[in-house]
């Protein structure tokens, strides 16, 4: 029996040494070293992928979230909106940046044997992990609080002052903005967690990746972030941008004021029928239908580009995206409606090899083409419908 004591300690040191905590339910685990997420495995290897994992999550959250607030804003505010080329200065700028976050992630996960992620959010709500509920909503005081929060290096952003109110402290101002307290997290902390554990997974030895280059653009990820992204939001959410600073508290004017910004869309609308937040307008939803339709097809199409590190598939991808789902995505709010961005249930990989998961796209494209052509009469004027048979004979 003293053995088995012995042993049951040196079990239970063993155990603390990596911070886990016997107990019910999901495994208690301390956080990283140098981030405050929580760490669910002792294998290096394991949790490097759940982290990336919900790094590929988080990046299309934002992404999606800072493109619905892009197409929602008016033809007088395009400048803010800009084009479809990586930068920190406008939201298109923005999002093209989270999408090559998005494949940086996926393309790592890939070298590392796992399978890409193209999913959105875990439920549960994981509170260590996730920015902020996800909602899609167009630019307001609000959600320009919560971008301007979650991009920013937590060190440095305590010391950031109003651009207003020299006085005030932003960290202040926004809490002030969100009721009080702030709860969300970091994206930078999420990465600080990866760059530790890629480190542990390079020290272990049994894993061939070209970690300097992979220490770097993870580096590169965050820095975007923390001080490009967070600038640009940080400029709109004070007001102090170029094309807002001339009207002044322009966040506080009401969303009816021609002057606001935004065009009056939903917030977390569904093309899903029978749902509280169902678009009611029978033709408004089919088009956003069509607009979800499109994503899906454009999100089968860089599941297979990530797995298989294929330019054409990619190509394809950019082209439903700056096409029909562009079209559909800028004339919704005109008319008070928006792209739902809904999720695909069956998921994005739902084929058994690479022959189903063509078959599969392939299939989707058609079905996307044949639901468009027979709404044709509510299609926007600049809606390019021989795209799909072109897309056809590449996939």
């Amino acid at each position: 029996m003293k053995g088995k004591d012995i042993t049951r300690r040196a079990l239970l040191r063993s155990i603390a040494m990596f911070g886990v905590v016997a107990g019910p339910g999901r495994a208690l685990a301390k956080t990283h070293r140098f981030s405050p997420v929580q760490r669910d495995f002792t294998d290096p290897y394991l949790e490097l992928i759940r982290l990336l994992k919900e790094a590929a999550e988080i990046e299309q959250d934002l992404m999606i979230q800072y493109l619905y607030s892009a197409y929602a804003l008016k033809p007088a505010y395009a400048e803010i909106v800009g084009g479809p080329a990586p930068n920190t200065m406008t939201l298109m700028g923005v999002v093209i940046q989270e999408m090559q976050h998005l494949r940086g992630v996926n393309r790592l996960l890939v070298e590392l044997g796992a399978a890409p992620v193209l999913t959105r959010q875990d439920f549960p709500y994981e509170n260590d992990l996730y920015p902020f509920a996800f909602e899609l909503a167009p630019l307001s005081a609000v959600s320009l609080a919560k971008y301007t929060y979650v991009e920013a290096d937590p060190v440095r952003l305590g010391h950031v002052r109003s651009l207003s109110n020299d006085s005030v402290y932003l960290i202040d101002r926004m809490k002030a903005t969100l009721g009080g307290s702030i709860a969300a997290n970091h994206v930078g902390k999420l990465y600080d967690a990866v760059v530790e554990t890629l480190g542990e997974v390079k020290e272990a030895g049994d894993i061939k990746l070209d970690f300097g280059a992979w220490f770097q653009e993870i580096g590169d990820v965050k820095a975007e972030g923390e001080f490009g992204h967070f600038k640009f939001f940080h400029s709109l959410y004070e007001g102090a941008h170029p094309l807002i600073k001339d009207t002044p508290d322009i966040w506080e004017l009401a969303a009816t004021d021609e002057r606001y910004p935004s065009y009056q869309v939903p917030v977390n609308p569904t093309a899903y029928e029978g749902r509280p937040n169902t678009i009611k307008d029978p033709d408004l939803r089919a088009l956003a239908w069509l607009g979800n339709m499109n994503y899906w097809c454009l999100l089968l199409m860089l599941d297979s580009a990530y797995r298989r590190h294929s330019k054409p598939d990619v190509a394809l991808a950019q082209a439903i995206m700056m096409g029909p789902l562009n079209s559909i995505a800028q004339y919704l709010p005109t008319k008070g409606c928006a792209v739902p961005f809904d999720p695909l249930s069956m998921g994005f990989n739902p084929g058994l090899n690479d022959a189903a998961g063509k078959r599969i796209t392939h299939r989707m494209l058609i079905e996307t083409r044949d639901f468009a052509r027979s709404i044709e009469q509510l299609l926007p004027g600049d809606f390019n419908m021989a795209i799909y048979d072109q897309l056809l004979k590449a996939v």
